[in-house]
């Protein structure tokens, strides 16, 4: 059905084959390219519809102003120029022609649309009543605090700044488990004039919300981080910041704390600092902020525990193995002798697990804006100091693991889940919680401290001291790494494409000694997806968080072209699922004994 928005029209459905409406004879086809599907709600100044476009068949969100005051129109046309600006997953995506004109028929008044992307979810409001008002923990809280100050740094960053953050302006998406903030109409420029506080700012009041400067007509961008201090109040009490079981009206104070006990009192110092009456004693900035997220978490952090078993360094082994470099074309260019330390574990029936020490070193993890097919989830590239670990020198194997997880013959784990059957080929088919599992009992078996690794100590095990695209150099060929050949990388040719895994050590190791880091399989990691490095780790340790259920996997498969093979590529997954392309490896965080 295509719906006409002209609001005169006495019949607005109309079938999907049509142009013009049938009862008034205006546009139905919006801008050649949308169709207006349903109504999604309706305020003071606009409605919402859900709109298909239908070159591409994907739904989007149509904006429909209803109120023409002049400076209804100003603010309607300031967010989508605002959001034209803005990058980011947690804002809402428009085009550069997501604002357009709309005439219906014989009317020279024009109705105001833009178009934006459609979020599947709910916001915060309705996600709390939902709830039944129960408040959300502080692991959560403290999530979805950092994600949404990296949202608003992005937005002060352009020199802008949002005036009404609340919970209905907060969405959680449903796919990912994402905020976003939206309603950007209410977006202000900073200006001199805000800075002077010489008044004359648009006023903008979601009670409860809106701190005094904002009341009087001179927010700053402070004003922001006062509405999100007043937006966790809510979410971690499931009270309005007015209740007056916590509002004490004659002093303007919030007293809400015996109303959130599960909270730490740094935490709460946070959001009391953020909530401070004078814009002057709130925190100046989005990083001052983050600094002080990253210290409630870096206090709240359980230790590490220590490994149980520690290798003798006297039980190490060393291994030779040959290093190939290759350049644009793929074409090995450079071939040098290596050598690597290792130990072996017996998992028993003849049944073995080579582990290679990877050195504790510094490196710079992401991609450069120069490398071809990057993405923006690579960015920005940051300092990490990796201390020394030992990873599988290939990826863990269906002999292995029916090895471990057979031991419990009444374990449904316990069986080879893999597609492409064979002991020396990677078991594929396991979730993360599966992975996970193996990890843990291969620990038990072993009495030393076995797990996935951190995101981190991948891409350091992975480009092994390089920087280019791959560990081989500047790009790769079927010859050298199992991906579909079909597919190619700079200026390489294609080649074979062998649609199934290979045994692990068919192609040449990268300069640790370790196999197949490109290719074959997907592996998995322990951290959490997050789709940047903005506030990410630097000291190796892997971004978790039990709210979170997409996890990382690194490294390509058989099954995909060559640009999701490169040693910085990050894709995702949920942890309850598995697929035929997904595999893992372990590592082992026990030092060497000296």
């Amino acid at each position: 059905m295509s719906l006409c928005i002209n609001s005169n029209c006495p019949k607005p459905q109309n079938p999907d084959d049509t142009i013009f409406c049938q009862a008034c004879s205006s546009e139905v086809l919006l801008q050649q390219r949308y169709r207006v599907q349903c109504q999604l709600g309706r305020g003071g100044f606009g409605v919402t519809y859900e709109i298909n476009e239908v070159r591409t068949n994907q739904a989007k969100v149509l904006k429909v102003l209803i109120n023409n005051d002049p400076k209804a129109v100003e603010l309607f046309k300031q967010e989508a120029d605002v959001l034209s600006q803005l990058h980011h997953s947690g804002i809402p995506h428009v085009e550069l022609d997501a604002y357009f004109e709309y005439y219906p028929y014989n009317s020279q008044n024009p109705i105001h649309c833009l178009v934006m992307e459609k979020v599947v979810g709910e916001d915060l409001e309705k996600y709390m009543q939902k709830r039944g008002l129960r408040p959300i923990n502080q692991t959560t809280a403290i999530e979805w605090l950092k994600d949404l100050i990296i949202i608003l740094e992005q937005v002060h960053n352009k020199d802008f700044f949002h005036r009404d953050i609340k919970p209905s302006n907060i969405m959680l998406r449903s796919e990912k488990a994402e905020l976003v903030l939206i309603d950007f109409g209410t977006v202000r420029k900073v200006t001199s004039t805000v800075f002077k506080q010489q008044g004359g700012v648009t006023g903008i009041i979601s009670a409860g919300y809106t701190p005094s400067e904002q009341i009087n007509h001179n927010a700053v961008p402070q004003s922001d981080f006062f509405a999100l201090g007043r937006t966790f109040v809510y979410l971690l009490t499931g009270k309005e910041p007015l209740d007056p079981i916590m509002y004490d009206s004659y002093n303007e104070r919030l007293n809400w704390r015996n109303h959130a006990p599960q909270i730490s009192s740094m935490l709460a110092d946070l959001l009391d600092d953020m909530m401070q009456r004078l814009y002057k004693d709130r925190p100046q900035n989005t990083q001052v902020i983050l600094q002080r997220i990253a210290a409630i978490e870096k206090a709240l952090k359980p230790q590490r525990p220590k490994p149980q078993a520690p290798i003798p360094s006297n039980n190490l082994k060393t291994f030779s193995f040959e290093v190939v470099t290759t350049d644009a074309r793929g074409n090995i260019t450079n071939r040098r002798n290596a050598s690597a330390k290792y130990f072996t574990e017996d998992l028993g029936n003849g049944v073995t697990l080579d582990m290679v020490e990877i050195p504790g070193g510094t490196f710079i993890m992401g991609s450069p804006t120069s490398e071809e097919n990057r993405s923006s989830s690579e960015s920005p590239q940051h300092q990490v100091t990796v201390p020394s670990f030992y990873m599988g020198k290939y990826e863990l194997t269906q002999a292995q693991y029916q090895a471990i997880m057979r031991r419990n013959p009444f374990n449904f784990m316990g069986r080879n889940p893999s597609n492409f059957k064979g002991d020396n080929r990677p078991v594929e088919g396991v979730s993360w919680n599966n992975a996970v599992e193996f990890c843990k009992k291969l620990s038990q078996k072993t009495g030393k401290n076995y797990r996935l690794p951190s995101e981190a100590e991948w891409e350091y095990a992975c480009r092994a001291g390089t920087t280019t695209p791959f560990y081989f150099g500047e790009s790769i060929t079927p010859d050298l790494v199992n991906y579909d050949g079909n597919h190619t990388y700079a200026s390489a040719p294609k080649g074979k494409y062998r649609r199934q895994t290979t045994d692990v050590g068919t192609f040449p190791p990268n300069s640790f000694g370790l196999y197949d880091m490109h290719g074959n399989v997907w592996e998995w990691c322990q951290d959490d997806y997050k789709n940047d490095y903005i506030n990410a780790p630097t000291d190796g340790s892997a971004l978790t968080s039990p709210s979170r259920s997409a996890k990382l996997l690194r490294g390509g498969s058989w099954y995909d072209t060559p640009a999701y093979c490169r040693s910085a590529y990050r894709s995702y997954y949920n942890l309850g699922l598995s697929s035929l392309d997904v595999g893992f490896r372990v590592v082992c965080s026990g030092a060497a004994r000296t």
